[in-house]
């Protein structure tokens, strides 16, 4: 008998575990402390308009997700970016398209490509031919496939490799929009995975990232919101259950097993009955942060495009923004731009502690240095504000190395499992499989 399985976190790794079990028929309960489930992929709707909240897109190779979605009958809402994306330098929009099937289908955009010098544009081959021998190892779900890649940073990587031009204007977009760091917080392995599967193509659904989260939370019988875990209970190297607050009380579960899909540092700090060599790693886990702003408006902003990226050279607080509504139509209501905003960095940190109106200000400004015709308030429907301070989580130098030590090390304690997206290189896809693997442990028991 397996027992109960109580799952700590109501998030992208919390539901996929979750749902595996139930479907394995296991009697399971989640426990989550925010009002909503979902995590950084729940989503929202509001005066017709859908908002992403956390998540933004999917790559294209993302198998255990689109096996999730075929299993919950949504893999039929897939939409892929076709349109192109801007990148800014200098002031000036230059337009791309990103994937690799759109390039061959728009082959002389390439060439007209203003953001890279025909120098940086003459690397382009060798870049690709770098990418193509390494692609096998840069797997979501498998990262020390690139273990060779962890204790040198994305940045470092990149500039020896193809120099300061490519490193600037390519590969730290793509870096910062994607992580909402600086290429130096980040491994190669991780920066080179997130650039390859860029390449590959994105793709939402025609109800947003957050259907995905709507659809495992209402698969699952027992999810509970506003509970919040205070401590994973250990006794002699065996799980014996979770302490919740309840009011001004504290409530023991029961539990036989225990998956904790909170962030990292969360968990160490539930899991004091551990060694400080476990616990010393999850605290270590970095992620970065984000003040995500949301404005919806009347009218076109960026033409077709689905994004414009600004570099850091740009010396602006935001990695880039969207207009969601260039994604897909489901969206935005018609004749309507859906803009998402995304501080990065050190910005981001300093602008957690603003109030809205501030942080509004700031990125109209800069959007509207980048694009002039950029509306006016009066043409704002609304502006929502949602503060991230752990946004995405960062594969820094080093990481992969300490995760995989910390695995072995969890082996000595009985129904005690973790699932979190830095179990592989940080993505949805990685946070989904690590609760997929989390639950066959507790089945296969």
């Amino acid at each position: 008998m397996m027992g109960k399985t109580v799952v700590v976190g109501g998030g992208t790794s919390g539901l996929a575990a979750a749902y595996t079990l139930e479907k394995a028929g296991a009697d399971c309960l989640v426990l989550e402390k925010r009002e909503f489930s979902g995590g950084r992929i729940h989503g929202a709707v509001k005066e017709g308009f859908t908002l992403d909240l956390g998540a933004q897109f999917l790559f294209s190779r993302y198998p255990v997700t689109l096996d999730l979605m075929r299993q919950l009958g949504i893999h039929d809402r897939l939409v892929r970016f076709t349109n192109p994306m801007g990148i800014l330098r200098d002031g000036t929009v230059h337009v791309a398209y990103t994937g690799i099937m759109e390039n061959l289908k728009h082959p002389a955009s390439g060439l007209k490509f203003g953001a890279i010098s025909n120098k940086g544009k003459r690397k382009g081959p060798g870049i690709a031919l770098k990418f193509f021998a390494l692609r096998k190892k840069l797997d979501f779900n498998d990262p020390l496939k690139a273990i060779e890649l962890d204790n040198v940073s994305f940045a470092e990587y990149a500039r020896s490799h193809w120099g300061d031009e490519i490193l600037e204007y390519v590969m730290q977009p793509i870096a910062s929009t994607l992580t909402l760091a600086d290429p130096e917080d980040i491994s190669a392995a991780y920066g080179l995975a997130l650039a390859w599967h860029f390449l590959g193509g994105l793709s939402t659904t025609t109800n947003g990232i957050g259907c995905l989260a709507e659809s495992l939370a209402g698969a699952i019988k027992d999810v509970r919101l506003n509970s919040e875990v205070k401590k994973i209970v250990l006794e002699n190297n065996i799980v014996k259950g979770v302490k919740i607050k309840s009011g001004k009380k504290t409530e023991f579960i029961e539990a036989d097993n225990v998956i904790c899909g909170t962030l990292a540092p969360e968990a160490a700090g539930l899991l004091t009955d551990l060694p400080p060599r476990i616990t010393d790693t999850l605290s270590g886990i970095k992620y970065s942060a984000c003040a995500h702003v949301m404005i919806a408006v009347r009218g076109k902003v960026i033409d077709d495009m689905y994004a414009v990226a600004t570099p850091r050279r740009e010396g602006m607080c935001m990695a880039g923004f969207t207009d969601n509504a260039n994604k897909s139509p489901g969206y935005a209501p018609p004749n309507t731009s859906l803009i998402h905003v995304f501080t990065f960095g050190k910005f981001a940190r300093e602008m957690l502690d603003w109030d809205d109106e501030k942080i509004r200000e700031r990125v109209t400004s800069e959007i509207q240095m980048v694009i002039p015709r950029f509306s006016d308030v009066d043409k704002q429907i609304f502006c929502e504000v949602f503060r991230w301070p752990a946004a995405v989580c960062l594969s820094s130098m080093g990481q992969i190395a300490a995760v995989q030590n910390m695995k072995v090390g969890m082996r000595s304690f009985k129904g005690l499992h973790l699932a979190g997206e830095y179990f592989g290189m940080p993505s949805v896809e990685a946070a989904l499989n690590s609760g997929v693997q989390a639950a066959r442990k507790v089945l296969d028991f």
